[in-house]
This record gives structure tokens, C-alpha cells and sequence, in this order.
């Protein structure tokens, strides 16, 4: 004879079994107008970065954006906010936000950036994981005059991500990490801007 278990036994294990599990933040409840609040400027970033401090200040002085892109950015038909979670000491962060803030630089209409660290931007991190499942930094959040979600890009950018994560299957991590470093400088931020700018034109 088949076991019968009660309904509301049934609601008890569901809860039961929830209940220590580490939460998965849905993103439409984060508040990313109030968190972009505690953010701070990319000139402050700057400024207060005491981990690959030269590294940060050397990218953002020698980024350039080309005069097309810059056009693109100021014929946004709204404003943009785009809210950054980084870290100084964050290898992929210094190779991708100083970029970002000289794309930023160019149509400061139409673009703004806040930056804020991991634990200030736990739940954005939870909620824009990478495709292997984890949170990294930088993660980028692409936001709408009215703050709702428009596009993100966390980690590197979408084409780097995947080349990566498929090449570290087969490659020791030093030679690996090596090899993106001198990706990230021959690139010299274009493939960066590029992904960002495609984001805020949706």
C-alpha cells in the first residue's frame, strides 16, 4: 500500500529543507537605485585604490575611445547608470573599468557610474553569476533612467569569458592567467567598451 504523507507535513519538509540554504538573491528585489547611492565615482575609486594603484591610474590615463563610439553614446535616447562591484586588488576589474570610465568620460549626459566593493554588492554578485557559476568581480549592471536591469557583463567580456573557461579545462591556471593578462594589453580595453556600449543601446 503506497505511504500517504499529510499536506501540511509535506509544507513543513519544504520548509525544513530551505531553510539553511544559502540564498539565491532574485534580481527584480534588489533595490539598485539605493545600492547605486552608496556607490562612489570612478575618480574616488582612483584615488582611495591602494592594491595595483599604478596599474589603475596607468589604464585609465592611456585609454582612448574612438570619436564613433562616443557619438553612439551621446545619441542614447536616456540616461544610463551603470553600477559597477569592484576591487582594486581584482586582476579583471583593473583591466576592464578604467575603460569603462573614459567610455563614461565621453557622454557624461547620457552615462554615469558608481562603483561599489563585494560586500556592498553581495546580492548583485549573487544574482549575475558567471556561466561556471560564481560570483567574480567586476560585475557591471546596466540600468535604465528608471533603474530597471537593461544589460550586464560580469567577469570579462562575453567572448574572453567563454574562450576562457573552456581553454582552463586543459590549461595549468599560471600559464593560463598569462596569457589573459597579455590578452587584456594588447587589447587595450576595445573589447570592453565595445560590450558595454552595445549594452546601453538596448
Amino acid at each position: 500500500m503506497p505511504r500517504v504523507t499529510h499536506p501540511a507535513v509535506i509544507v513543513f519538509l519544504a520548509i525544513f529543507a530551505t531553510a539553511g540554504a544559502t540564498r539565491s538573491f532574485p534580481r527584480q528585489e534588489i533595490d539598485y537605485h539605493a545600492l547605486y547611492g552608496q556607490g562612489i565615482a570612478f575618480a574616488d575609486f582612483l584615488e582611495k585604490a591602494r592594491a595595483r594603484r599604478e596599474e589603475w591610474r596607468a589604464h585609465y590615463n592611456d585609454a582612448t575611445v574612438t570619436p564613433a563610439l562616443i557619438t553612439r553614446m551621446r545619441a542614447l535616447p536616456t540616461k544610463r547608470h551603470l553600477l559597477v562591484v569592484a576591487e582594486d586588488w581584482c586582476s579583471d576589474s583593473v583591466n576592464t573599468v578604467p575603460y569603462i570610465a573614459r567610455l563614461i568620460d565621453g557622454a557624461p549626459e547620457r552615462l554615469d557610474m558608481r562603483l561599489v566593493n563585494r560586500e556592498t554588492g553581495k546580492e548583485v554578485m549573487e544574482a549575475y553569476k558567471t556561466p561556471d557559476g560564481r560570483t567574480a568581480t567586476p560585475t557591471i549592471v546596466v540600468l535604465g533612467e528608471d533603474w530597471h536591469v537593461i544589460g550586464t557583463l560580469t567577469e570579462r567580456p562575453a567572448s574572453v569569458e567563454t574562450w576562457f573557461l573552456e581553454k582552463q579545462k586543459t590549461t595549468m591556471q599560471k600559464p593560463l592567467h598569462d596569457e589573459l593578462m597579455a590578452w587584456y594589453e594588447k587589447d587595450a580595453g576595445k573589447t570592453t567598451v565595445n560590450e558595454i556600449a552595445d549594452l546601453v543601446e538596448r
